[in-house]
């Protein structure tokens, strides 16, 4: 009888673990540099929106995402969706970086400062 109940509660635990580690994976968007921008890039690119945050950090956004560019390397670079949740995060260096998103509202947190991020 203990043998069973140390069964189901060792497959519930493993079933728990699989399911976060999947639900975590599906919501994180894969960063890419770029050296340049590609064609494909520079009609996406959107560049009336683009805006220059502090240490001449330039984002710009449209429906299928964030771009980024960094004068130089940054340290903690996160991404939060309007609820809070950690979207994306990582170390960024410098160049230009492409995050794909929804169209939503975020909050990109760049050096423990935090700036509002719209996605048509």
């Amino acid at each position: 009888m203990k043998t069973n109940l140390f069964l189901v509660v060792l497959c519930f635990f493993v079933l728990t673990i699989q399911a976060q580690n999947k639900s975590a994976s599906e919501h994180r968007p894969a960063v890419a540099k770029t050296e340049a921008w590609n064609k494909a890039d520079s009609e996406n690119a959107p560049t009336s929106n683009a805006q220059t945050i502090a240490e001449g950090i330039v984002f710009s956004t449209n429906s299928d995402g964030i771009f980024i560019t960094l004068p130089k390397a940054v340290g903690n670079v996160k991404l939060f969706s309007l609820t809070g949740e950690v979207v994306w995060t990582g170390n960024l260096v410098q160049g230009r970086f492409f995050i794909p998103t929804r169209a939503g509202i975020y909050f990109l947190k760049v050096n423990n400062k935090s700036y509002k991020v719209v996605c048509k």
